[in-house]
């Protein structure tokens, strides 16, 4: 299968990069602070794909399935599961004695109606949108039918980008973003200071999965040996290296590239980066003119500069990369698609404008003044497009009013953006979820670009979905639906009293501990 042999790819990568746990015997107690560089917009774990959210949310929420360390599908809260001879239905089994924090034991009921709720309201709830039926013949199974037979079903089932967390039933009856902060998870919420803090306690109830002997992924026998997790919201991010510095934090979840070599020098804090973390992009709204013209929307793809534009926003960690698939995945198109890509030819841009018809309508860009990336990103485009011609306005503004924003079809046109779970996963379908669910990222349905996701996911055969992966992609950079920018690492500082910590996609504090 297409996804397990990429994974197989990503998960050795990891490991060859990865430092090994520390060997001490680990120590219960004590709390760490983790430096976070914005708040989250919601504690409802299936209403958000922030990123910073799912640091948090996975602390606290657990779905049924979930992923290993070689990014597969894997039994979380499941005991097991299995899947019909038609293909039709699967059938989970619930671990026993799983509590939620509020001392409620996990049953198929609420199983039942969290999984119903995600297809319900979830901002990914297109992952379930082929099952018909969801039913609890007794108290620890839920048996899920399809409307006909998906062969990426337990694939978007075991996705963690936005997981199918499981709430008790009295929770899942509620609309979005009006719930408690109910999980099943090793660390549950204690308090939220909106722009201030987020204080985890460990959840004494919890039941680790022991099939397995450790860390797993985002499975594996979880052991929260922290009393506390103080996530402190550090927007600024000489504020955050000022409080790492100090030991005002004892790990920053992200610092800026540049001022890494700096850090390093203190024998007090560890270096890691992952790399790669995810994929930074330009989100074009094709909801109102003038970007909803191919002409204006081609002009603008020919004309940046993607080195500069990289280098602004990440100071050298990076990649160049066309795809919304990295390189050494079989999903991975090689040079199908880059002749447009990286062009930078400004003479090229202008003529497309003049095509278009472009009489200097103001083009707004999208800066969140939280994030330096995206800040710089949005300035270095800015300064690339005005010299076309374009009559282009920076919008700046902290990143919970850009989330607000961006999901309306009027007040922006171009919205620096990052992405890191899809792709991470070498999932295509899932890299390209923003454009062809209910309510697109670009404001705009592309029917062509639906139907070849229809087929990504529905072909029977491996050979034929990765074609209609590779006819998704040329569309998506035919019609600029978005542009792809480069590849990116993510830089982390950790005191050395952090022990047993292992980078993955998102920081796991779980099975870590304080050695003072």
């Amino acid at each position: 299968m297409i996804l397990r042999t990429a994974t197989a790819i990503i998960a050795a990568l990891l490991a060859s990069a990865t430092p090994t746990a520390d060997a001490q015997t680990p120590q219960r107690g004590g709390s760490l602070t983790i430096g976070v560089p914005n708040g989250i917009p919601t504690f409802d774990v299936m209403a958000s794909t922030d990123d910073t959210g799912r640091v948090i949310h996975l602390h606290m929420y657990e779905p049924l399935i979930g992923r290993n360390e070689k990014l597969e599908a894997a039994p979380m809260l499941a005991e097991s599961w299995t899947m019909s001879a038609d293909g039709l239905t699967y059938t989970f089994k619930i671990r026993k004695g799983i509590v939620f924090h509020n001392g409620k034991t996990l049953t198929s009921a609420d199983a039942k109606a969290s999984i119903e709720r995600y297809m319900r309201m979830s901002v990914r709830r297109r992952y379930l949108e082929d099952l018909a039926e969801v039913s609890a013949p007794d108290a620890d199974t839920v048996a899920l039918k399809l409307k006909s037979a998906r062969p990426l079903f337990m694939n978007n089932f075991s996705q963690p980008e936005v997981i199918v967390a499981m709430l008790p039933s009295e929770e899942a009856a509620k609309d979005a973003n009006k719930i408690e902060s109910i999980g099943t998870g090793p660390y549950k919420l204690q308090e939220y200071k909106p722009d201030s803090h987020v204080r985890l306690v460990r959840h004494d109830g919890y039941v680790p999965d022991t099939r397995s002997p450790g860390r797993d992924g985002y499975v594996g026998n979880k052991q929260a040996f922290l009393d506390t997790l103080n996530f402190r919201i550090i927007p600024e991010s000489s504020s955050m290296i000022a409080a790492l510095e100090a030991g005002e934090i004892d790990m920053a979840e992200w610092v800026p590239d540049k001022a890494v070599p700096t850090l390093k020098r203190n024998p007090k804090l560890t270096h890691v980066n992952i790399m790669p973390a995810g994929m930074q992009s330009l989100v074009l709204n094709l909801g109102q003119a003038p970007t909803n013209n191919l002409a204006v929307r081609r002009a603008i793809q020919v004309a940046l500069d993607i080195d500069e534009i990289m280098e602004a926003a990440r100071d050298g960690n990076y990649v160049l990369n066309h795809s919304v698939q990295y390189p050494g995945y079989p999903t991975y198109p090689g040079d199908r698609g880059k002749e447009r890509y990286n062009k930078k030819d400004q003479a090229q841009a202008k003529r497309l404008l003049a095509e278009a018809g472009y009489k200097g309508e103001p083009v707004i860009i999208l800066s969140a003044v939280t994030f330096d990336w995206h800040a710089a990103t949005a300035l270095v485009i800015s300064e690339q497009l005005k010299a076309i011609g374009m009559n282009v306005q920076l919008r700046s503004m902290d990143w919970p009013a850009i989330v607000a924003l961006r999901s309306r079809p009027d007040g922006w046109h171009l919205n620096p953006g990052f992405f890191g779970t899809g792709p991470w996963l070498g999932d295509p379908l899932i890299s390209i979820a923003s454009l062809i669910g209910p309510t697109p990222g670009n404001n705009f349905k592309d029917e062509p670009l639906y139907a070849f996701a229809r087929d990504m996911e529905n072909l029977t055969t491996a050979e034929g979905r990765l074609q209609a992966w590779f006819k998704a992609q040329d569309r998506i950079i035919d019609q600029v639906l978005m542009l792809k920018l480069g590849d990116m690492g993510h830089s982390q500082m950790l005191s050395s009293k952090i022990k047993g910590f292992d980078k993955f996609r998102t920081a796991r504090m779980w099975n870590v501990w304080v050695q003072n």
